[in-house]
């Protein structure tokens, strides 16, 4: 009954969004900078599910705080990986995620940066009892941090309101290491390079564990049901006619898999995902690099 009152909502809403006074929605979502790629995929779902949306920016936050948001119906959309606190059923109660790979399965395989002066620290890593010698950094409140605590590799958490927060942590020497996705460590090592934080990324090493960035949409929000409804529909036609594609190479480019080819990889154990967590109208947008 449910899902045919939310159709039954979403078709009357196309069916206004031909009309000279169709209505347009805001929502508020996630805004931090290197999510900017998701923030257009969405919008791009929704407009070809029929919807006319605006996005309004809620302030950065950790993970914690945006679930939190999310929960009270403060914040509409947010673009996180699993956690234990969204995958127990009381927090399926607030929010519910689509599946869809944001970061085509590349958060999965992480390269680390490390400071400049150390560029072969890694070079001799070869499995995790090498690996545990290290320390990692990792955002305040990462669901990554649990991957690593109980693979027994020592972790520093610090804050990440912005790009710059783990990089200047990682320079200052907190941590030695900073993993990042393979679509994403070369952008923060732009801005590394812009404000003069002297790191370098690994030549030597992978780190592999399932990880994926999904769109997790209130139930709770203002218009919430219909959001997920259309979002759903939208994001389904994007990840089939090419658009998915499209806009994530327009901000992160065409990722060759044999970039990592040839490193020595180690595998972690994910509490929260597992490979085949994807459902199968999404797992073509994968890219397994080996």
């Amino acid at each position: 009954m449910r899902t045919a009152v939310l159709s039954l909502l979403l078709f009357a809403s196309l069916a206004l969004a031909g009309g000279a006074h169709a209505e347009q929605f805001t929502f508020t979502v996630q805004s931090d900078l290197h999510l900017e790629f998701a923030r257009e995929i969405c919008l791009e779902a929704l407009k070809k599910a029929g919807v006319d949306a605006r996005f309004e920016p809620f302030p950065v936050a950790p993970e914690r705080r945006l679930a939190a948001e999310m929960a009270s119906g403060k914040l509409h959309l947010a673009f996180l990986p699993p956690s234990v606190q969204r995958l127990l059923p009381e927090g399926f109660a607030s929010v519910e995620d689509i599946r869809i790979p944001l970061e085509r399965g590349l958060l999965s395989y992480r390269v680390c940066l490390l400071r400049g002066a150390v560029p072969e620290l890694l070079k001799d890593v070869r499995t995790l009892d090498d690996l545990k010698r290290v320390t990692v950094g990792q955002g305040f409140g990462w669901g990554d941090v649990d991957v690593y605590k109980a693979a027994g590799v020592p972790v520093v958490e610090v804050p990440f309101t912005s790009p710059s927060d783990p990089l200047r942590a990682l320079a200052a020497g907190h941590f030695d290491v900073l993993p990042l996705g393979a679509d994403e460590y070369a952008g923060f090592l732009d801005i590394a390079r812009q404000e003069g934080y002297g790191l370098a990324a690994d030549r030597h090493l992978v780190i592999h564990y399932p990880w994926y960035r999904y769109v997790w949409v209130s139930r709770t929000a203002p218009d919430a049901g219909f959001l997920l409804e259309a979002l759903t529909r939208g994001l389904d036609i994007v990840a089939a006619d090419g658009s998915f594609v499209s806009i994530y190479e327009k901000y992160k480019g065409r990722f060759d898999p044999a970039s990592l080819r040839g490193r020595t990889v180690i595998d972690l154990p994910s509490p929260y995902a597992r490979e085949g967590d994807i459902p199968p109208r999404y797992r073509h947008l994968l890219i397994v690099p080996r």
